[in-house]
């Protein structure tokens, strides 16, 4: 962890934290928002303290993560393993870039609290691990963004009592995938085909 990252997370004194991991720890100047509500962009929980991929697996420093709600979650860089996201069930919006490694959302069964959802480049059978006891109630706007991702199943999302806020779905040019999502509920449906 670089030092200057060390002391500010030394010097947070609230109760919430957002962290952002990196390839070298060093902090973004910027994030992308994917969602098109100024609502849902205001709602996202962008990094306060940035770690590298090293320090996940430092207990020292997970113990002193553990004094703070930690509400989210940006990885910019690829990882070759997810698990530590088993130890963040406080989450509510996770961004996963250049996740080339993920093969489950599986972590998303223990943050009963999301509401934003951001994978880039995933290959997932499915997406029951977004709603696996079905459709939750009295939650915040949901807002799913699936870019570059291989998905097989795509049924978990297509059930009369879901309702996302926003879906973005981002692929390789010549995807024509457009209509296979059409059929999932939500207040604002948005899919691009980009350049490779």
């Amino acid at each position: 962890m670089l030092e200057s990252q060390r002391k500010k997370l030394t010097e947070h004194t609230g109760k919430y934290l957002s962290i952002g991991i990196t390839g070298d720890g060093a902090p973004r100047r910027s994030v992308w928002v994917p969602w098109h509500s100024t609502g849902n962009a205001c709602n996202m929980r962008t990094p306060q303290i940035y770690l590298a991929p090293a320090d996940l697996t430092d207990e020292a420093l997970w113990a002193e993560l553990s004094r703070f709600h930690i509400n989210g979650c940006y990885i910019f860089c690829p990882l070759e393993d997810y698990g530590f996201l088993n130890r963040l069930t406080e989450l509510e919006d996770l961004c996963i870039r250049s996740g080339g490694a993920l093969r489950s959302l599986r972590f998303l069964r223990n943050m009963p609290d999301w509401f934003h959802l951001h994978v880039e480049d995933a290959v997932l059978e499915d997406l029951d691990d977004l709603y696996p006891d079905g459709p939750r109630k009295g939650v915040h706007s949901v807002c799913v963004c699936l870019s570059g991702c291989q998905v097989g199943d795509i049924s978990a999302l297509v059930h009369p009592d879901i309702w996302l806020s926003e879906l973005v779905i981002l692929m390789p040019q010549g995807s024509a995938d457009k209509d296979r999502w059409k059929d999932i509920r939500c207040g604002k449906y948005t899919y691009h085909e980009y350049r490779v």
